[in-house]
Order: C-alpha cells, then structure tokens, then sequence
C-alpha cells in the first residue's frame, strides 16, 4: 500500500522525539510536493518546522519557514486561517537566526520587522517582538540596550503570541541573573518550581539556570537538588544541549570533574552534531573548562564515539591535548559569534569560564 502524506505525519507523531519525526516529515513535504499538493505541503512542513525546532536543526526549521511564508503570502485566501500558527513558528525562527552567527545582524532586523509589520497586521505579537530585542541585546552583550528592551517588554500587555507565563518567567530569572542579582533570580526560579509551571523547556532549563546564582550565593545543597533533577530531565535530549553544559560547569565548579566526565561523554555524539551554534560554544566552553580540570597526567580512560575528530582506540585521552582542543572549537566559534554581532561577548565569556577553572 502506499504511503500518503497523512500517514507520514501520523508516523512522525508517533516518535519518541522530534528528532525521530524529522526523517517522516521531510518524506511528507516531498511526496505532497510531487503530488502538487499545496495543502498538504504546508501541512507536512508546519509539523517538520515544529519539529526540526525542537530537537536542535534550526537550519532545516529557517528553510521550511520560508517556503511556509512565501506560500502564505501568495495563497491568503487559502491559508488564512493559519495566519496564527504562522507567527508563533516565526517567534522560532527569529530565536533561530540570533543563534546562527551565519545569519547577518542586518538580514535579522529585517526580519524581525516583518515580523512585527505582520504582528501589527495580524493585531497580536509586539510582545514578543519586544522580547526579541531583549534577547538580541543580551545575546551581543549590550548592558545597556538590553535594560531598555527589558523594560519595553514588561511594560507592554500579554498577547495571544506571547510566551507562556512558564517561559516568561524563566526568561526574567535568566535576565536577573545575567544582571547580577542572583537572590532575585532564585526568587523567580523557586517560584517556578514550587508552583509546578511547565512547558516544553520549564523547569528542564530552570533547573540549570538555578546553578549558578545559588552557588553564589552559598546555598550549596538547593544547588545540589537542582542540578540532580534538571540533570534527570535534561539527560540525551539533544534540545538541552546548552542546559547539559550549565550541569558541566556545575560539577568543575563543585570539584567533581570525575563525575562530570561520563556525563560529557555521552552527550559529546549528540552536541557536536546540533545545528544551533550557540547552544555548542556552551558544551565547547564547558568541554574546555572540564578537560582542564582533569589535569594534567598521562592520560584519562574514557569511551568516546567513532566519529570524534580525536578519537583513539585504546580509549585513553590526554587531557591536556583534549583542552586545547576544545578550546580552539570554542574560540574558533566565538570568534565567528563575535564578529558577525561587532562584539567580544562570546570571547569575554570563554575567558570568564577558563579563568575560573584556573
């Protein structure tokens, strides 16, 4: 019998992960595309954007988009009744390409005013645009223009595309911690926790983001509970990659590098392979950071994967050589970050986490 464009997507639907979906869903959009069938095209590739921006491929989700939205936009009276659906898969994309130092600042603003021409259009969105300026400010390391966008975001109403109250609330704690105030940022965490919010990423990445301001602040076994569940609920999920490195830092910072080493190990398959580049500098970063802390001795046993540029066969790594290694990626990648952002922030922050662990 032969597949139709339904049963791919009800395959995908059926997979433990939305990285397990992406295969069935790419399958979709080709067979309803070489059946000419617009609406099933735009069904099959809302699901495959959905899904390639939940498990780490935000390359595949920004190619989808665009045809998604070109097609929007030359069949209105056909497809405008997902006009809502459009805008929240857009929110993804705008996060995406802040992400990718490939995507230029110029092309990004263009973007995000299409974005808000279309959420004023459409009469809900300036919320999130108003996050997003948040996010790009922090992201480039403007102190100053992020406390401005944060108090335009919070000034203005929730909206229909806003971020649910889990996620918005996570992404204040995040801003109080990056604006040292780490007791205001447990407040807020604690908070999150303790009232059971949820959705896909909270409290996976509360968990992570609580690490540090508790450790600061001295209250060493909440940071312990904290980094045992967010650990538990992060483990091999390839959308968590930036979260497994807050636990690295975690367990370098607590002195238990030998702990932390067979949890870096098996994600070190998972990370190298994502597309988003920001959540790799943080596992290239923490990778450094904890190979440092390994030593400096003849060799550390640990079972790497095949594909692994320095992989060994007797399973014995030098630290040492696995540091400088890992801190070339980082650097390397920073340094695209940097230059596309007309920046340090990146190479401050690899700094920061290497003048740490010495």
């Amino acid at each position: 019998m032969m597949e139709t464009v339904d049963d791919l997507i009800t395959l995908a639907g059926e997979q433990d992960s939305p990285e397990g979906a992406l295969g069935f869903l790419e399958r979709a959009a080709r067979l309803a595309d070489g059946q000419g069938d617009r609406a099933a095209g735009f069904r099959a590739r809302g699901e495959l954007v959905r899904a390639a921006s939940f498990s780490g491929f935000p390359d595949k989700a920004l190619i989808h988009f665009a045809w998604l939205l070109g097609t929007f936009d030359r069949h209105r009276a056909q497809f405008g009744p997902q006009a809502y659906s459009l805008m929240w898969m857009y929110k993804w994309i705008l996060a995406a390409a802040v992400d990718n130092p490939a995507f230029p600042l110029a092309r990004l603003a263009k973007l995000r005013a299409d974005f808000e021409r279309r959420a004023r259009e459409f009469g809900s969105g300036l919320h999130y645009a108003a996050y997003h300026r948040l996010m790009l400010a922090t992201h480039v390391g403007d102190a100053a223009e992020a406390q401005r966008a944060f108090l335009a975001w919070r000034s203005l109403p929730r909206d229909s595309l806003s971020d649910c109250p889990a996620c918005e609330q996570n992404k204040v704690m995040v801003y109080y911690a990056e604006r040292g105030n780490p007791a205001a940022a447990v407040k807020l965490g604690r908070e999150i926790i303790e009232q059971g919010m949820s959705c896909h990423n909270v409290p996976t990445v509360t968990h992570a983001h609580l690490l540090r301001p508790l450790l600061s602040l001295g209250r060493y076994g909440e940071a312990r509970a904290a980094h045992e569940e967010g650990l538990r609920l992060a483990r091999l999920d390839r959308n968590f990659i930036e979260t497994i490195a807050g636990h690295l830092h975690f367990l370098v910072a607590t002195g238990e590098a030998g702990a932390a080493l067979p949890v870096w190990a098996e994600h070190l398959d998972l990370a190298l392979g994502i597309r988003n580049q920001a959540d790799l500098f943080e596992f290239l970063a923490a990778s450094a950071v904890l190979w440092r802390a390994l030593g400096s001795g003849p060799g550390v046993e640990v079972r790497l994967p095949r594909t692994f540029a320095l992989y060994r066969g007797d399973h014995t790594y030098s630290p040492a050589q696995l540091a400088a290694h890992f801190e070339r990626e980082a650097a390397a990648l920073a340094a695209r970050f940097d230059e596309r952002n007309g920046t340090t922030r990146f190479a401050d922050r690899l700094r920061e986490s290497l003048s740490l662990q010495a």
